[in-house]
């Protein structure tokens, strides 16, 4: 019989937990951030968690904690040739830091975190796992040389698997979609206070996105949809919940966004919240979810939204139409497509009952293929596999 970690040893006493630790190469809060902060809370009765935090990601540290994670801080160390010396030391620094809290699993969260910490993952001699959030279709050799240590690799979709540049044997490769908990009908009924909040009237038709204001996401395509939109409808309005001022990649963006708006003589349509921490809330008076973006690996924004029993519009990209089944639990629209994506939302303001429909179709595909209990299982067993 073999015996895992958390198993009952011949001893008869009780392994103690794993201790995992999730380098986060960010300093703000997105997708990659959002699911690893959902990771921890999820896991934390199977694994002990501790969170590597760059220096000035002090609203990212203050979440972990909040949920009784620990936090270590770190300076990134930066790959280097040229620099091997300086690169060794501050790897060297960051070992330590691993072998102090006794690390069993590295978990780095992206393919940014194992750059720059895997040869800190390798002098600490733990064992390591890379998490894939996003598609990648080439690496630079510096890039490939640092995922050499890389044990174990997790996609978030078959799609960003199956075009990873790096040829991979089967059991260093796995897919384990994200999943999200489907709050029971009617629990959140804030329509009239978030509407009054952003001066909505009611009866508007609300479009909203969830996404941080960065290139990632392709708002321009959605700006020039949503003046089609409102010239047919004139009354609907766009909300959307995401940072645009705390990172600088954001606030410069937002800036072009603003502009365009502007351009457009749409601006006073748009509605920006920034970050925060009601999300949950603020899609429960949305009518349709939208998420237009040029990329993405798997988003948890999508499953969320369908999960709060929205109808969905994204963008035919990445791992999306893994989620989406155009026209069963959602729609899809060609990447850049404005018109399409236009026509799909006025056919949406045009039948609310189609919508309700979409929306309650959306919520059983989330219950029954993205539980969260499915998922703790699957990143149990991605630890117990690379501790073997």
């Amino acid at each position: 019989m073999r015996f895992h970690w958390g198993d009952i040893r011949l001893d008869g006493a009780v392994d103690s937990k794993l201790t995992v630790a999730h380098f986060m190469p960010w300093s703000g809060i997105g997708g990659v951030e959002i699911a690893t902060l959902r990771m921890t809370e999820a896991t934390k009765e199977r694994v002990r968690n501790v969170a590597f935090c760059l220096e000035d990601a002090h609203e990212l540290r203050g979440r972990f904690e909040g949920l009784g994670v620990e936090t270590v801080t770190y300076a990134a160390p930066e790959p280097s040739l040229r620099h091997w010396d300086r690169y060794y030391k501050a790897s060297q620094i960051i070992a330590r830091n691993l072998k102090d809290i006794k690390t069993n699993v590295v978990h780095f969260s992206d393919e940014k975190a194992a750059y720059h910490n895997s040869l800190a993952a390798l002098l600490a001699r733990t064992r390591n796992i890379c998490h894939l959030r996003v598609t990648y279709t080439h690496l630079s050799l510096r890039q490939r040389l640092c995922l050499l240590p890389v044990r174990s690799f997790i996609f978030v979709s078959r799609e960003a698997k199956e075009s990873f540049p790096i040829a991979l044997a089967k059991d260093r490769a796995r897919v384990v979609y994200d999943a999200v908990e489907v709050p029971e009908s009617g629990v959140i009924d804030a329509g009239a206070a978030v509407r009054a909040e952003f001066n909505v009237p009611a009866g508007s038709p609300l479009i909203g996105m969830v996404a941080r204001v960065s290139p990632q996401k392709d708002y321009f395509t959605l700006a020039v949809a949503a003046c089609d939109v409102l010239a047919r409808h004139p009354e609907a309005r766009f909300l959307v919940v995401g940072d645009n001022s705390l990172v600088d990649l954001n606030r410069r963006h937002y800036a072009e966004v603003a502009e365009k708006l502007k351009e457009l003589g749409i601006s006073d349509k748009f509605i920006f919240t920034g970050h925060r921490d009601d999300v949950s809330r603020l899609i429960s008076v949305m009518d349709i979810c939208v998420l237009c973006t040029h990329r993405e690996g798997f988003p948890l924004s999508i499953l969320e939204c369908m999960a709060m029993r929205r109808a969905v519009v994204a963008t035919e990209v990445g791992g999306i139409p893994e989620i989406v089944k155009s026209g069963v639990n959602g729609y899809l629209h060609q990447h850049g497509d404005s018109k399409e994506l236009a026509d799909i939302f006025v056919s949406l303001i045009e039948d609310p009952e189609k919508t309700r429909q979409m929306g309650l179709s959306a919520c059983e595909h989330v219950r029954q293929h993205y539980a969260l209990a499915r998922y703790v299982d699957e990143m149990s067993a991605a630890y117990n596999d690379v501790m073997r």
